[in-house]
Formats: structure tokens, sequence, C-alpha cells
């Protein structure tokens, strides 16, 4: 097999469960990883519309939408209304910013875990790979 078919061979091989391990993670504090994506990307970039957020996450705006009520009822966004009446600002509240710091700190245990023995350099060279086929993939 080719280089580049097992690189992405073992990607999809390896993606599923720790996508199964994340979701595990964030069962304590009630999230999915797909809400926990919205809610980081809210806590890292301020305050977006729900369009922005479907092109950040690359996904579709009815999901944003129902991932965005969730997170209403769980109180860790709130929406408030643009200049535009048409337009509405969603942002992390305070009891939505606790949160995002005590997830931070597990996964951050979690990914050292994921990545011990990796050299650093390993690690930039990994994401410089995934940078790239970002790229090519949206060319």
């Amino acid at each position: 097999m080719k280089p580049s078919q097992q690189f992405f061979t073992g990607y999809f091989h390896y993606y599923r469960p720790v996508l199964n391990r994340l979701n595990t993670l964030l069962a304590p504090y009630q999230l999915f990883h797909s809400q926990w994506g919205i809610l980081k990307l809210l806590w890292l970039e301020g305050e977006m519309t729900s369009a922005e957020i479907a092109a950040r996450r690359q996904i579709e705006k009815p999901s944003v939408t129902k991932v965005i009520q969730r997170l209403l009822e769980m109180d860790l966004v709130s929406i408030r209304p643009g200049i535009d009446r048409r337009e509405k600002w969603i942002g992390v509240t305070d009891r939505g910013q606790r949160v995002v710091a005590a997830v931070m700190s597990d996964l951050e245990l979690f990914y050292e875990e994921l990545l011990e023995g990796a050299a650093p350099e390993d690690i930039e060279a990994g994401l410089r790979i995934l940078e790239i086929a970002n790229k090519n993939l949206h060319k």
C-alpha cells in the first residue's frame, strides 16, 4: 500500500475510537463532540451568527440550529439581536466559560496521553500534513 493510502487508512481507523473516547469524556458535561465543537469555536473566536458557525464547522445550518438550541437550554450560550433584526449573534455565557475551562483541562490530559512518546516535531509534521490535505480538499 502506498504511504498516502496508509496515512488515510490509519486516520479513518483511528478517528472513530477517538471520537468515542471524546464523547465519553464530554458525557459528565452532558455534551457530545458536535456540541463541544461549536461551543469551543465560540469560546475561541467570540460571537458569531449561525451562518458563520455553519461555514466554520463545515456543517449544514439546520444542524447548527439544533445544537445551538440545546446549548441554550443548558445555559452555555446566549443569543443577542444584531443591528439588522434578522441577524442573531451567539456567544458563550459565564456558565459556558466555566464549562469550557473544565473540558479543556480534561481534554488536555487526554490529548497528552494519546500523543505520549511523540516528539513535538512529529506532532508539528502531522499538523502540517492535515493542513495540506484540508487545503487540497477545498481547492
